[in-house]
């Protein structure tokens, strides 16, 4: 009796024992994140493209840029002909054509007129543009619903004064402009061309010397800068930008442009980690997380008919995550559908249904669970490409050294990185915690 009773004592407390652990079990807490995507207020776009001016800059250095006497990658002359006539049938216009060096001129006669000219290098004019003037001038036409557009290789130019010392009057000059329209929005298309060196005119202006006594005189220099760049209201732009107009250009930038995100929410799959994903609720759920033991899963965006210049911004460059030591933690890759596919998705009509057009992976390897909210964004920072375009000097320098690369452009582009905020977050999603048992 004894020893029953003993035992049955035994299987009691393995029993409470059991209750208890499974007690623990049902009340662990869970760490929870609601995700939601910050949206910026977008304006009613009642605007409509009713004009564009194309203006081609018709320095003397421009005409390297069409050397009709040399086989080779020459765009110039192919990308204005197409760019006009592609907006000019888009929109259903005609657009306004002018030449722009020391003034602006506008072109009186016919389009093919305009077309045969710039390929035989007539319209160069050989006078020196003061560019910060060239910037100002057509910024100004960029009013109400017209569009500007601006060619040209970007080297500026002060005349007498020494841009190496007085290049901030350039930035100042540029800056004042931009400053008093808020509602301007700004694209910036970098293309390659060979070029024909004769042309080439350093800071020093080849001092000069009679045209073959010149540093490049009759050799073909390769993947010099050209630049196309577009003004105009932010929204009217954007309308511009969202159409396939552009085409062929290496590298783009832009500045002011808004981005529109139709919707955002989490994919319940792919994913991988001790993690549940409820798409409804739009929360990610944690159950376990370590070094070893990453979480991964996707977000989605539908950006449809967002200009490809502000879906690569997206793409490129690096996203800011808060609290700041998250950063090593949590990494952040882009994804196209076709790499969203290369996962074991049983039924990848989910990913076509969810009408998501661009797909964000997060990999989260390890973070405090007590964390009360998480941020990530991105924002429109100026890329890499642009600030390495730019040298301060031109003298004695190999056909090498001034491949992609165009003299004094830093003065430019600091009058806009100082115009915009570029660090204020252009995307941006947060992860707040909420508590479950």
């Amino acid at each position: 009796m004894k020893t029953l009773n003993s035992n049955i004592l035994t299987v009691n407390k393995f029993l409470i024992i059991v209750i208890v652990f499974l007690i623990t079990i049902g009340c662990k807490e869970k760490t929870s994140y609601k995700f939601l995507v910050d949206e910026h207020e977008n304006d009613i776009d009642t605007l409509q493209i009713k004009q564009v001016n194309v203006f081609v800059e018709t320095s003397a250095s421009m005409k390297g840029y069409v050397n009709s006497n040399a086989s080779g990658n020459y765009p110039l002359k192919d990308v204005i002909p197409f760019l006009v006539t592609d907006i000019d049938n888009t929109f259903q216009l005609k657009s306004n054509l002018f030449t722009i060096s020391d003034k602006e001129r506008r072109f009186n006669y016919s389009k093919n007129s305009f077309f045969n000219q710039l390929a035989k290098g007539q319209l160069f004019t050989g006078k020196s543009s003061k560019l910060h003037h060239v910037f100002t001038s057509v910024i100004a036409t960029a009013k109400e619903e017209t569009i500007s557009i601006l060619i040209t290789d970007g080297i500026p130019d002060l005349g007498t004064l020494n841009t190496d010392s007085q290049g901030s009057k350039i930035e100042s000059h540029i800056y004042e402009s931009l400053v008093v329209n808020k509602e301007l929005g700004v694209a910036l298309f970098k293309y390659h061309s060979d070029f024909n060196g004769t042309h080439y005119f350093n800071k020093r202006n080849n001092d000069g010397v009679y045209y073959k006594k010149r540093p490049f005189y009759n050799i073909q220099l390769k993947n010099r800068p050209l630049y196309v760049w577009v003004f105009g209201n932010k929204s009217l732009v954007s309308k511009l930008l969202s159409k396939p107009i552009f085409k062929a250009y290496k590298e783009a930038h832009s500045y002011n442009l808004p981005l529109a995100i139709n919707k955002s929410g989490l994919l319940k799959y792919p994913k991988s980690g001790k993690i549940a994903i409820n798409e409804k609720k739009n929360t990610v759920t944690i159950q376990e997380i370590g070094p070893k033991k990453p979480a991964r899963f996707v977000i989605g965006l539908d950006l449809n008919k967002q200009p490809d210049v502000i879906i690569k911004g997206i793409q490129d460059g690096e996203y800011n995550i808060t609290p700041k030591y998250l950063e090593e933690l949590i990494k952040v890759k882009v994804l196209n559908k076709g790499q969203l596919y290369s996962y074991k998705i049983k039924d990848k009509s989910i990913i076509e249904n969810s009408g998501f057009t661009h797909f964000v992976q997060l990999t989260i390897k390890d973070f405090d669970l007590m964390t009360q909210e998480i941020k990530i964004s991105k924002s429109n920072a100026t890329p890499l490409w642009l600030k390495t375009t730019s040298i301060n000097n031109d003298i004695k320098i190999s056909t090498q050294d001034l491949e992609h690369k165009t003299y004094g452009f830093n003065y430019i582009i600091n009058a806009f990185d100082r115009a915009y905020n570029n660090d204020s977050p252009q995307l941006q999603w947060t992860f707040t915690k909420q508590l479950t048992h």
